[in-house]
């Protein structure tokens, strides 16, 4: 099995570092949690009062569920 692309190349290697970095960091924090922060952060990228919306935070929470199946909602 030769070696893949991605471990020879600092660039790919790089990048793949970054993005596993990313899933760890992220999966750090329970999805509730960065729902909620999530939904604070939409808020100010779309200028955008998103508490006053409830239908923000369901559309959040699927978002969370497709991106990431394998964890579990608890809330």
């Amino acid at each position: 099995m030769s070696r893949p692309e991605e471990l020879n190349d600092p660039k790919k290697f790089d990048v793949l570092m970054e993005d596993i970095n990313t899933k760890l960091a992220i999966a750090a924090i329970p999805l509730r949690e960065r729902a909620l922060m999530s939904q604070a952060l939409l808020s100010d990228e779309l200028d955008y009062d998103v508490a006053d919306d409830d239908s923000v935070y369901p559309q959040v929470i699927e978002w969370y569920k497709k991106r990431f199946p394998e964890e579990k909602y608890l809330g």
